[in-house]
């Protein structure tokens, strides 16, 4: 019942604000785990034949050292999980060279810069890249976003989800003592919905639903007792009940499988649609890739 990502936290900065607000939240992080923080700072060089190429890789590599610097001075004398900080600048694509990192089971961390919804979906951006291709688990902290504690934890669970999910969640819950909730959503319309639950029927949905949960649950509340939780039922759309009444103040936790990001926007992808509108933190674990790992 270990989370493979213990082993160590890295986190991707750019120099921006929202990058530097990753970093703080990650390295919070590390030190509630206790574990080695590494930061990454990448440069693409573009391919063409130019002969002046040469001055524009120079410029790319100033400006991330640049970056490096900065997050140095944002630690100041930090010492995440009572270890080194190791700070590292590399030539490549920032989702590449962190989804590559992603492999040995450490949590990547992001941020989300504040696009509005339709330039996300023609845009595109590093964190849904990251999160959609990554073999690990990635966290994506979006801009305005708390760098603390968060007000609550929710996670939310198929009937299918791998237990690492929940031990995920269960492990943010025990060591930044809040309570958590587990959501379980069936796909339903909003009529239907109201059907069903005027169905005497969806009682016994709900017994038999909450008892498989409850089933799952118990590994980890054995291994985490202070952590206390609810379960919650829901009928609806997936990424709609999971974004309900969020907060910048609050930690979401997801499974998600790896895809093209494109892909899963055109099916639906629940990770993917809750990543591009939640005001909080958002974690999205691909446990089936740490278990091959």
């Amino acid at each position: 019942m270990s989370i493979p990502w213990y082993q160590g936290i890295v986190v991707g900065v750019d120099g921006s604000q929202e990058s530097l607000a990753a970093l703080d939240w990650a390295a919070r992080t590390a030190n509630l785990h206790g574990v080695h923080l590494t930061v990454v700072v990448t440069y693409a060089v573009p391919i063409t034949p130019d002969p002046g190429i040469g001055g524009l890789i120079g410029d790319l590599r100033d400006q991330a050292h640049a970056a490096a610097m900065a997050a140095r001075a944002r630690l100041g004398e930090q010492r995440p999980g009572e270890q080194g900080v190791e700070v590292v600048v590399v030539q490549g694509s920032a989702a590449h060279e962190l989804g590559q990192r992603s492999r040995t089971g450490d949590l990547v961390v992001v941020g989300r810069r504040g696009l509005a919804a339709f330039d996300r979906a023609v845009l595109g951006s590093t964190s849904s890249e990251l999160a959609a291709t990554a073999p690990g688990t990635v966290a994506v902290v979006p801009a305005g976003a708390t760098a603390g504690d968060p007000r609550r934890i929710r996670v939310g669970v198929g009937r299918k989800d791998e237990p690492d999910v929940l031990g995920v969640a269960f492990a943010e819950a025990n060591v930044r003592d809040r309570s958590l909730e587990v959501l379980h959503v069936m796909d339903a319309d909003p009529i239907s919905a109201r059907l069903l639950e005027l169905d005497p029927v969806a009682a016994s949905w709900r017994e038999a639903a909450t008892a498989d949960l409850a089933s799952r649950m118990a590994r980890w509340s054995q291994k985490y007792p202070r952590v206390t939780c609810s379960i919650v039922l829901r009928r609806g759309d997936r990424p709609s009940v999971l974004l309900q009444d969020l907060t910048c103040d609050d930690l979401v936790v997801v499974g998600g499988r790896q895809h093209q990001p494109v892909m899963g926007r055109v099916l639906r992808s629940v990770s993917d649609a809750v990543l591009r509108s939640a005001p909080c933190t958002v974690v999205v674990v691909h446990a089936h890739q740490h278990a091959a790992a």
